[in-house]
């Protein structure tokens, strides 16, 4: 008799296995964002202009947060289609878990930069209400949208051991548009998306993910899901004929 989906998910890689280094270099990363947000808002009350430092920081840690959402999307896509197989498997859910924990230490920095920025004048309102920035709507608006499926994907990963694998699984159903709301907020309100090697940068990245993902769809569902690695026992995957 096949064991439950409860018992199934409760010994797979995904419950058992933390994906180190992740844990510590988010938490650091979300500490020292919060750290240096705190010092530029300082500095800006004193009456010392912080930009362009702020500025900078706000479009460097934008592009690398774009850059990790791509990262853990692209590997989120690869093991559902039963991209690697074996040892790797459990190797990419690590790096998947590393890149969605670091995505949040730079979201953090991003946000506290732009907050910071003179230049900007971006307050609570604008950095959380979708529509209420004014500035280069509709794409500030599609990364906030994307900032808030982050955060709920985000913690779906967290406490998936609560929740099982039927609920975490339908809400990563929405990695699909958040990527393409960061993509969309990266080409529309990006400063860099100017830029040949911003346009580079998304065109590449785009046509990647759409590619996979279109893979995906032609053929993710051809064969039943494969064992995750580590499972005593677990029944071979045989292809649908």
């Amino acid at each position: 008799m096949q064991s439950s989906w409860k018992s199934r998910w409760m010994r797979s890689p995904l419950a058992t296995i933390a994906p180190e280094p992740a844990s510590g270099y988010g938490a650091a990363l979300i500490v020292a964002a919060s750290a240096i947000g705190a010092l530029l808002v300082a500095i800006g009350r004193f009456g010392w202009s912080p930009s362009p430092l702020t500025w900078y920081l706000a479009r460097s840690s934008g592009i690398a947060l774009y850059g990790l959402l791509f990262v853990s999307y692209m590997l989120g896509l690869a093991l559902a289609i039963g991209w690697p197989r074996g040892a790797g498997r459990a190797q990419a859910h690590a790096l998947h878990g590393f890149a969605i924990a670091l995505s949040w230490g730079f979201l953090g920095l991003h946000l506290l930069s732009l907050a910071a920025d003179p230049t900007v004048g971006f307050g609570p309102r604008q950095l959380f209400v979708p529509f209420a920035a004014g500035w280069r709507e509709p794409w500030t608006a599609f990364g906030i949208l994307a900032m808030y499926l982050l955060v709920l994907i985000g913690l779906s990963v967290t406490v998936r051991r609560a929740m099982g694998y039927p609920f975490w699984k339908a809400i990563h159903w929405l990695t699909y548009p958040l990527f393409l709301l960061a993509l969309a907020h990266g080409l529309g309100s990006g400063s860099d998306a100017g830029t040949r090697w911003g346009q580079d940068l998304y065109l590449v990245t785009g046509m990647a993910a759409a590619g996979l993902t279109l893979y995906r769809v032609v053929r993710g569902d051809w064969r039943k899901r494969l064992p995750e690695p580590g499972l005593p026992g677990a029944p071979r995957a045989r292809r649908a004929v």
